[in-house]
């Protein structure tokens, strides 16, 4: 009986052995088809150095469970050459192979619960960068705002103190100009004076002479009796003749200095009219100026805005991308904790990065001793 009991123990103990051999040689095969899928179905910003990770570790827990498998076999013919209780048989050599197989995939689900903190990490530190680049620009946008009001308010200030400064030259050129007019009212009411109290002294010289014409000039020398009498009218008609000249000199002298007075004013209000023309062009183009440059800053300042813009909506983007990965890392936990099917998980997390494992048809199915095993097909 002993004898029967010791060839069935060390028939039992190869077949588990080579079971859990075959076992171990089937599950590579699974995990590098799991990679595989995994690699194909991977979310293009996911890195592909979690999974490498992953695959790392899923080799060396295959490993320590190959060891621990052949450590088990090995004591148990140690007991039972020195005597000790032999296993039932009962006993099923593929509980252990669902043990093994329910140990990897707890290690892969880890696995996969630290790449999604990984991810969210990094996306809340992605996040927190975006705030502050948010405040960042938000601070520079206010300094600019109040940059661009203190130049606004420069510019105006000095464009109002031109406008006054534009005015006072204006009023200094009118009084100017009435003061010219009257310099010239009062030169020509001189000139006439002058012209007057001429005309009243050569009229004066001689009144009874004056008052003859020429031609009884002429008359009285045809008539005088004594070479005296010819002398003294011959003196008055040259003198008569002289002074007419004179007059007409003077006269033509007077309107001559009048001209060339009324033609200096022309040129000096010509020149001033060229000055104060010239003026206004630059004043023109200071204000055209100006205007440019004031679209130039709304321009700039409505593409900052835009931009402020842009990175709000990137960041509620991204608020939203984070809620809702803490909403599948939670919902995992529960279900992870309350032993729920797998399958079932997948189902409810259909945008979840768990669902590259739904690539390899994962479906959940009972061992012979009652616990759940995840079996992959491809």
């Amino acid at each position: 009986m002993e004898q029967n009991t010791e060839q069935r123990c060390e028939c039992c103990i190869p077949s588990d052995l080579n079971f859990q051999g075959s076992s171990a040689r089937s599950q590579p095969r699974r995990g590098e088809d799991t990679q595989t899928s995994n690699k194909q179905n991977l979310p293009s910003d996911q890195p592909m150095t979690s999974f490498s990770g992953v695959q790392v570790a899923s080799a060396q827990t295959l490993h320590q469970n190959n060891l621990a498998v052949s450590c088990t076999g090995e004591r148990f013919s140690s007991s039972k050459k020195q005597g000790a209780k032999v296993l039932p048989d009962h006993v099923d050599p593929f509980h252990v192979t669902a043990n093994l197989d329910k140990e990897k995939d707890i290690a892969f689900l880890l696995k996969e619960l630290d790449v999604l903190r990984a991810n969210n990490k990094k996306l809340q530190d992605k996040l927190s960068e975006k705030d502050k680049e948010l405040k960042t620009i938000k601070l520079d946008l206010e300094l600019h705002e109040r940059v661009t009001e203190a130049s606004i308010a420069e510019k105006g200030a000095a464009l109002v103190e031109e406008i006054h400064s534009a005015q006072r030259e204006r009023d200094d050129a009118i009084m100017a100009r009435l003061k010219l007019a009257n310099e010239e009212r009062d030169d020509a009411w001189k000139r006439m004076k002058l012209l007057e109290q001429s005309s009243e002294t050569l009229e004066n010289i001689n009144p009874e002479e004056n008052d003859m014409t020429l031609q009884e000039l002429l008359n009285r020398i045809n008539n005088a009796d004594t070479g005296l009498a010819i002398r003294r009218t011959g003196a008055v008609i040259v003198d008569r003749i002289y002074r007419t000249q004179e007059r007409k000199k003077k006269i033509t002298a007077e309107e001559m200095n009048a001209v060339i007075e009324e033609r200096d004013a022309a040129l000096a209000q010509c020149k001033r009219l060229e000055q104060e023309l010239h003026h206004m062009k630059e004043q023109n183009q200071t204000s055209a100026n100006n205007t440019r440059h004031l679209t130039a800053e709304n321009n700039q300042e409505r593409a900052l805005k835009e931009r402020l813009l842009a990175m709000q909506q990137e960041r509620e983007a991204t608020a939203e991308q984070y809620k809702n990965l803490e909403e599948e890392l939670q919902t995992l936990r529960i279900y992870y904790r309350c032993g729920q099917p797998v399958t079932f998980l997948l189902e409810q997390l259909p945008s979840s990065p768990l669902t590259v494992l739904a690539s390899t048809d994962v479906s959940c199915s009972l061992t012979t001793s009652g616990g759940p095993q995840l079996v992959h097909s491809n």
